[in-house]
């Protein structure tokens, strides 16, 4: 029975299913509509046949008529040809829209079924509609495809006649317009494809490297008492980055220090079983995998000296790439260039140190992301090579996450955001109430997780 506290949830629900049920016949009338006008269109050359067979006096004149003016008849043919096939293409997006419709009308009728405490032979006697979200098909061969029939019919009814107005040649008019009907159907099955597929999600699975495949803390830890000289716990780290945690007596310069060595990317220790991990979600639900990381290292203040660290991370990158090689040339000939291509190139020899890394970590993936610009701004207008554009533009469904604020981000954007638990994203009573509240209550897609085998069965249970 209904829970006093889902009766918002409730009344939201009836609301959608009511928004919902009209726009669905609003669309169908659409549709209605936009045939009709599709058939208007269709009629004018016939009428204007029609006319000039009136003021003509014998069929041969006509066809004279037609030979003189043979560029002009062709554009008018094809035009209509074109108009009826972008008007057939926004027909079928419309009906798929009406199918869109009708699932989430199911969804909402299933909930409010599953929640009625009927006897499920009751349920099923009396329920003439289906309560499945996956229904109706997009592909719909019975209802659909004849109108799609028609309109490649009569789309190709007009092309035909253009082509060889213009041409001249029976053999090439008929091969492209039976390709020109064939293509009616296949836009039909294309669009199909994409809306059962691809429409609202995508089978891609977003993963970020530190701290979700490395073991970035303990590495930060050691190589920050080798070349600053200062001793923290892994355990102690709270907040990242690790500067804006005060209590560690951790400056920005110290940081530096650490990023700026190339062991500290080339060394560092990916976590256990993750590889495999990542190959069972690939092998066994296709996922594809997007890997992204955002290190704008080296860098320093003074052009010699990052000269000098760009060279420093050159002889630890051994992955072949173009910029790679003209910056390993313009550093050996010391060239006035190589401080105008630094801002740059100066990346690259970190990007090539990192696909080395996951390559030797057994980690395999359909595509790696080299975040550049903001990687922490989701605004659409700075299109910044981030990960929140791109999971905006790839429709990332899943993505694994250390960072809470870039999680919250993304929740917005995926359908769940796996949180991979640190000392720096879960509560702690060393810290301000502001910074506990939001660790505790995140959005309700964010699922916190304390390792790769939750996240593969969380992944099993959710798709």
């Amino acid at each position: 029975m209904t829970d006093n506290n889902n009766k918002p949830f409730d009344k939201f629900l009836l609301e959608e299913y009511s928004n919902i049920a009209q726009a669905h016949f609003k669309s169908i009338e659409t549709i209605s509509t936009f045939f009709r006008y599709y058939l208007l269109i269709m009629s004018i050359p016939v009428s204007a046949v029609a006319i000039i067979s009136q003021i003509t006096p014998s069929p041969e004149q006509m066809v004279d008529i037609v030979r003189r003016y043979r560029v002009p008849t062709s554009v008018v043919l094809f035009g209509i040809s074109f108009i009826g096939f972008g008007v057939l293409c926004y027909i079928v997006n419309l009906r798929m829209d009406v199918i869109l419709y009708a699932r989430v009308v199911n969804g909402i009728r299933k909930f409010f079924y599953d929640r009625s405490g009927l006897d499920l032979n009751v349920k099923l006697r009396m329920r003439p509609l289906p309560q499945s979200p996956q229904l109706p098909s997009y592909s719909e061969k019975s209802y659909f495809l004849p109108v799609v029939a028609v309109f490649s019919i009569m789309n190709a009814l007009y092309f035909g006649p253009a082509l060889y107005i213009l041409s001249n040649k029976p053999i090439l008019t008929v091969v492209l317009t039976i390709v020109f009907f064939c293509l009616h159907f296949l836009i039909y099955f294309l669009y199909t494809k994409h809306r059962e597929t691809a429409y609202l999600e995508s089978d891609i699975l977003g993963v970020d490297i530190d701290g979700v495949l490395n073991k970035h803390r303990d590495h930060f830890c050691k190589l920050l008492e080798e070349n600053a000289g200062k001793e923290i716990d892994p355990e102690q780290i709270l907040i990242m980055p690790v500067h804006e945690y005060q209590i560690l007596n951790v400056s920005r310069i110290d940081e530096r220090k650490v990023f700026n060595d190339p062991r500290y990317w080339r060394d560092m220790p990916a976590i256990e079983d993750t590889s495999d991990r990542i190959r069972t979600l690939r092998n066994v639900f296709k996922l594809k995998v997007y890997v992204f990381t955002y290190r704008p290292w080296p860098d320093s203040q003074e052009k010699k000296e990052l000269l000098q660290k760009v060279e420093l991370f050159c002889r630890q990158a051994h992955g072949f790439s173009l910029k790679l090689l003209m910056l390993k040339i313009f550093l050996k000939l010391k060239s006035l260039p190589v401080t105008c291509l630094i801002k740059l190139l100066k990346d690259e020899p970190l990007k090539q140190v990192t696909k080395l890394w996951l390559r030797e970590n057994g980690i395999i993936y359909n595509r790696f992301i080299f975040e550049r610009g903001n990687d922490y701004s989701s605004y659409p207008r700075g299109r910044f090579n981030n990960r929140f554009y791109i999971s905006r533009r790839k429709k990332i469904r899943f993505f694994v996450e250390d960072d809470l604020e870039k999680a919250i981000k993304l929740s917005y954007i995926c359908d769940v955001v796996f949180l991979l638990s640190h000392p720096y994203n879960e509560s702690n009573d060393g810290l301000a109430d502001d910074i506990n509240e939001l660790r505790r209550n995140f959005p309700s897609n964010i699922i916190r997780v304390k390792d790769w085998s939750e996240i593969y069965k969380k992944i099993r249970r959710l798709s």
